[in-house]
């Protein structure tokens, strides 16, 4: 895909958020698939354009994503959405979030510079950790935990910038979407008994994680179709 295009998806992404968020404030289930319709055929046009391998991480990622989501929000209650559901544009939130974070970390203006914008993102999320442990009525505990392993993530991961470029995406979806209500962070964690801010300070740690769980699933699955008597049958990795 050429820098063009990239930044395309890019800004066509940032005004489906900016867009499609706010109609959420007021809609009503029936509105709300629609709504979710929109967005998946945003996802299903954008993959169409992207190579192959590209596809199936981003796909992978979306079932990882959307099986979190079941746990964290409808099991656990950590945090819940407006219409204590789990809306079904959330899923394909997660996929363009996630391929336009891949293609903003592979802009070469962004690479040229990707040193400096990693210490800088890190400096900033350490900064915002220290308010929330510091300056809210409840230390964001949470916001400290998933700091560390967002920090675990640059000092340690293979790819830094994209986990750099996630976490700014994250934390201002995170700022957007709790500011308009479309979700809410519990105070304290249910059965953890951990206070959170609203959203965590460091939440952004959560697509690194999923990032280098999605690409071992997914080069695992790679790995046993290359296998003797698996490579010559691909339906049995297709079902």
């Amino acid at each position: 895909m050429t820098t063009r295009g990239s930044v395309a998806l890019i800004v066509s992404f940032v005004a489906f958020v900016a867009i499609a968020l706010p109609l959420d404030r007021s809609t009503t289930l029936p509105q709300q698939l629609a709504l979710s319709a929109l967005a998946w055929a945003f996802l299903g046009v954008a993959l169409v354009i992207q190579p192959p391998a590209i596809r199936i991480q981003v796909a992978g990622l979306v079932v990882l994503a959307t099986a979190l989501e079941c746990v964290g929000s409808l099991i656990w209650g950590a945090y819940t959405y407006r219409l204590e559901n789990l809306p079904l544009y959330v899923p394909a939130g997660h996929g363009l979030f996630y391929l336009s974070a891949l293609r903003a970390a592979s802009l070469p203006a962004l690479r040229r510079h990707a040193r400096a914008i990693v210490i800088a993102v890190t400096a900033g999320a350490t900064a915002g950790m220290l308010y929330g442990l510091i300056a809210r009525p409840l230390p964001d505990l949470l916001g400290f935990v998933t700091w560390a392993i967002f920090v675990r993530f640059i000092v340690r991961g293979r790819y830094p910038l994209l986990y750099a470029v996630s976490f700014l995406m994250t934390t201002a979806l995170e700022l957007y979407g709790t500011s308009l209500g479309i979700w809410t962070w519990s105070p304290v964690l249910p059965v953890l008994m951990l206070p959170a801010g609203n959203p965590p300070t460091g939440i952004g740690a959560g697509y690194a994680a999923m990032d280098a769980l999605t690409r071992r699933i997914v080069a695992r699955i790679e790995g046993r179709a290359r296998e003797p008597g698996i490579a010559e049958t691909p339906s049995s990795v297709t079902g």
